[in-house]
C-alpha cells in the first residue's frame, strides 16, 4: 500500500502536503463560491461520479444538491449512505523548461460525509431557494419566479450531504520550477496570461 494512505491510521481528509492545507475559514469561502461539484457514491464495488451544481450550508454544516426522484445517484445513495464531495477552481497554466514541473494554478475542498434524502418540506424549500439565490441572484421570489408548489417537490429530490470532516489546498504561485542543470530557459511570452488555450479551466476550442 502507499505509504500515508491507509485509513487505519490516516483520516481519509488528513492531506499529504501539509503546506498547501488551508483553513476552516478559506474552505467556507471557496466552497460557497465555487458553481461545480463532483459527488463521489458507489453501487457495491462500482464507483460513480455525479457532476452537479450544489449550496453550502453554513448553519447545518452540509451541502444541498437536487435531482431525478429516480435513477443511479438515488440508487446508490439508498444502498450506501457515505458520499464524498469535490470541487475546484482552475488558474493558470504553468510552465515549464523541465518536464517534471509543469504544474497549474488550484484551489480545492474535499468534503467527506452521509447523504440523506431530505424529508421535511420545509428543509426542501430552503435547500431549492438557497440553489436558486445562488446561482440566480438577481431574481428574486414572489417577483420574477413563483413560489415552490407541493406538487413541484414530488417532481425532484433533495439531498443533503451532512459532512464529518473536509479539507481545503491551494497551489496559486505565480510560477512553477524551473531546471537547474543548465536547460535554456523559456521565453517569457509563454508566461503570458492565459497563452494556452485551457488556463483557467476552460473548454479547448471554445
Amino acid at each position: 500500500m502507499a505509504r500515508g494512505y491507509n485509513l487505519d491510521s490516516r483520516p481519509a481528509h488528513q492531506q499529504r502536503r501539509g503546506n498547501l492545507k488551508q483553513g476552516e475559514d478559506w474552505i467556507r469561502d471557496l466552497i460557497t463560491r465555487l458553481p461545480l461539484g463532483y459527488f463521489a457514491t458507489r453501487w457495491d464495488d462500482q464507483p460513480f461520479v455525479h457532476p452537479m451544481t450544489f449550496v453550502y450550508a453554513v448553519d447545518k454544516h452540509c451541502i444541498y444538491m437536487h435531482g431525478s426522484t429516480v435513477g443511479r445517484r438515488r440508487a446508490n445513495t439508498d444502498a450506501h449512505e457515505k458520499m464524498c464531495f469535490c470541487a475546484s477552481q482552475m488558474g493558470q497554466l504553468l510552465p515549464s523548461n523541465q518536464a517534471l514541473n509543469f504544474s497549474a494554478q488550484y484551489r480545492s475542498v474535499m468534503a467527506f460525509g452521509t447523504v440523506r434524502l431530505v424529508a421535511e418540506e420545509a428543509e426542501q424549500k430552503v435547500a431549492l431557494y438557497a440553489l436558486i439565490d445562488k446561482y440566480f441572484p438577481p431574481l428574486k421570489l414572489d417577483s420574477d419566479y413563483s413560489p415552490i408548489r407541493p406538487e413541484d417537490l414530488k417532481r425532484t429530490a433533495v439531498y443533503a450531504l451532512d459532512i464529518d470532516n473536509w479539507s481545503g489546498k491551494e497551489n496559486w504561485k505565480e510560477r512553477t520550477d524551473m531546471d537547474d542543470r543548465g536547460w535554456p530557459e523559456l521565453d517569457e511570452k509563454y508566461f503570458e496570461p492565459d497563452i494556452f488555450a485551457m488556463s483557467r479551466g476552460r473548454v479547448k476550442g471554445e
